[in-house]
């Protein structure tokens, strides 16, 4: 697109000619560029990539072993809540809870987040 670099031109009442700026069309302009970011906010935004992904593996493969019916790898708090007829296993992890249930009524492996409680409890 070739720029019309005319100047217009418009009379006022007193008939002085007054100079008019064309408007600025926007397609022909390119856009301004963002400021660089800085040397900590790119440090910053690495180390929360880093830390994402690592939490995500450390959630998927607990994830895993508990899906094979192992146990998981990454528990913080281990406890054991025992019942007439057996007990529960339960394994705080980071963001997640896992229950493994050995009771007569059912046996079961639950994988659930961190605000999860145990079943059987809720049943007696």
């Amino acid at each position: 697109m070739a720029k019309n670099n005319k100047k217009k031109v418009a009379k006022t009442k007193t008939n002085k000619v007054v100079n008019v700026k064309k408007e600025e069309n926007f397609l022909d302009e390119k856009p301004k560029m963002e400021k660089e970011e800085s040397t900590f906010n790119k440090i910053m935004n690495v180390i929360l990539w880093i830390v994402l992904f690592a939490w995500m593996a450390v959630c998927l493969i607990d994830f895993y072993k508990t899906h094979e019916e192992q146990e998981p790898i990454f528990c913080l708090k281990k406890e054991v809540t025992k019942y007439d007829d057996g007990n529960v296993k339960s394994c705080l992890g980071l963001g997640y809870k896992v229950y493994h249930y050995n009771r007569k009524s059912f046996k079961a492996i639950e994988f659930g987040p961190f605000w999860s409680k145990d079943r059987s409890a809720e049943e007696e």
